[in-house]
């Protein structure tokens, strides 16, 4: 396999993602709280929707971005320089993974929230 000879690049990738995840997580977390703004029901719903789209797409960067950061170090981890901290840097697809989680939480909760309020 043909991989990166630059394991610089590949880490400034996977933080970009990570980077992208965090960014985009807090947008949609503003964008739900800023549809209360709204007085049309229908117009409250789809800004809300579209706030749980980006968290699921925030999700989603996160994931990949991880994914693929994770290959790499397991695909290349017995050939990279000794200066390359493999296990500092495994740990941070662990810190992803904790932030993904809670923010899958975070919108199950939201939703839960939503049907026992709706049902009353």
């Amino acid at each position: 396999m043909n991989f990166s000879n630059n394991p610089q690049s590949v880490y400034n990738g996977a933080i970009s993602g990570q980077r992208n995840m965090f960014l985009s997580s807090s947008l949609a977390a503003i964008i739900i709280g800023f549809s209360d703004k709204f007085h049309n029901p229908y117009i409250i719903a789809t800004v809300r929707l579209l706030g749980c789209i980006i968290f699921l797409l925030s999700i989603t960067i996160g994931y990949l971005s991880n994914h693929d950061f994770r290959f790499y170090l397991d695909k290349m981890g017995d050939e990279l320089p000794e200066y390359i901290p493999v296990d500092d840097w495994k740990l941070w697809t662990l810190i992803v993974y904790v932030y993904i989680t809670i923010i899958a939480i975070i919108g199950l909760l939201y939703i839960l929230r939503n049907i026992t309020f709706n049902k009353k």
